[in-house]
């Protein structure tokens, strides 16, 4: 059984890397969320990055949520991403209205996008 932990290797977290995936990743929208995949080295783990303005949600309670939920869909579900690629996730208007389902089926239909995204 594959491991479900969601790691701190496992998380982007310079800046330098969300500004690079913003020029040169390849992009998939989905009502809610703009998804941007960037391939990196070919040690095989994909990683997260997540990106929640307050134009999203003026609300700390409700970036904090999105950013929770996804965290958990990708954690979970870690065979809709591609390896190998940095993954960013930036929410739209209504995302924090979401639950896991909702998110879990936007990123169900947008991984085959991905995936041809990421061969690129």
């Amino acid at each position: 059984m594959p491991r479900e932990a969601y790691r701190p290797e496992d998380r982007v977290k310079r800046r330098s890397d969300f500004r690079a995936a913003r020029s040169q990743g390849q992009k998939a929208h989905t009502p809610h969320f703009l998804i941007v995949v960037l391939p990196r080295r070919a040690d095989g783990r994909s990683r997260l990055g997540i990106t929640v303005t307050k134009k999203v949600s003026s609300s700390a309670v409700g970036r904090n949520r999105v950013k929770r939920v996804v965290r958990e869909v990708f954690r979970r579900n870690r065979e809709l991403f591609p390896d190998g690629c940095d993954v960013f996730v930036i929410a739209k208007q209504g995302a924090p209205e979401l639950g896991y389902s909702a998110v879990l089926a936007e990123v169900r239909g947008a991984s085959r996008a991905l995936a041809r995204k990421a061969a690129r």
